[in-house]
């Protein structure tokens, strides 16, 4: 009988382990997979990509101080790089493209005020600017006209060609003085109101003219004047009420509401 201790047996042991380790190794390979380990952080490209998005943000909330403080053409360039970036999310192209607009409407570009309003439907067909931006006397006509020319070529309608209309006296006052509003010179808006006022005007140019001379007198703390002109609006329109961002204005606001608490008491009870 041959010993388990044999040379033999060693021999015979040794090779069959050495025939079967590559089998035995690919399965505990196989069972125990480790995944492939994914890169710590973000990587280059990535990296990159957050910084052309952070510097775009940065370029539109700059431009939106420049158009608050009245720095419209370096407003312009930084809506205009914002926007070739990009980066920006379609809510954040409209408002570019909005306080664009608005920008070259102020500066009598209608043309240039009237595209971007197209390029802004274009994005977005539902938009539609707020009760108190669609009233503006300087970019609300231009703006409505944009829309009904783009609705209309989406519906393969032609687009009238309507006889140019000249600009009328007050229209032209109702302009300037509106101008000289935007731009916080409100001694100038109250005698251009004032003097659009004295000229033909529409029922809408004529409440319109005595809201912003309204505005201007309560941010120049002319508070009876102020008091005045809304009277004024009240006897053209009794049901006359400002928009709710207006209303909650804390310089006209309370004069406003004054007024209009006194109106609906004097308004005979039926």
């Amino acid at each position: 009988m041959i010993r388990p201790s044999s040379p033999n047996i060693r021999r015979s042991v040794r090779y069959w382990i050495y025939r079967a380790a590559p089998a035995v190794l690919v399965a505990l390979i196989a069972g125990c997979a480790v995944p492939p380990l994914k890169p710590l952080g973000p990587t280059a490209e990535e990296i990159a990509k957050q910084k052309r998005l952070e510097r775009a943000q940065a370029n539109l909330s700059e431009g939106l101080k420049k158009y608050d403080s009245g720095g419209y053409d370096e407003a312009i360039n930084n809506f205009l790089v914002a926007l070739d970036s990009g980066q920006l999310t379609t809510p954040e192209q409209l408002i570019a493209r909005k306080h664009m607009a608005f920008i070259h409407c102020l500066g009598g570009r209608e043309a240039n005020c009237k595209e971007e309003f197209e390029k802004i439907i274009n994005l977005d067909s539902k938009f539609d600017l707020s009760p108190a931006e669609a009233g503006h006397p300087t970019w609300g006509p231009v703006y409505r006209l944009a829309r009904m020319e783009t609705e209309l070529r989406r519906s393969g309608r032609a687009i009238p060609v309507a006889a140019s209309k000249p600009v009328s006296v007050g229209e032209k006052l109702m302009l300037d003085a509106m101008k000289a509003y935007d731009d916080a010179d409100y001694k100038q808006a109250i005698k251009g109101f004032q003097d659009a006022l004295k000229e033909s005007l529409t029922t809408v140019d004529q409440i319109a003219a005595h809201k912003f001379i309204a505005f201007s007198d309560c941010l120049t703390n002319r508070m009876t004047q102020c008091r005045t002109e809304f009277e004024a609006i009240f006897k053209i329109d009794a049901n006359f009420d400002l928009v709710p961002a207006e209303a909650g204005h804390p310089s006209w606001g309370p004069s406003f509401r004054a007024v209009k608490a006194k109106q609906k008491t004097a308004s005979p009870k039926k």
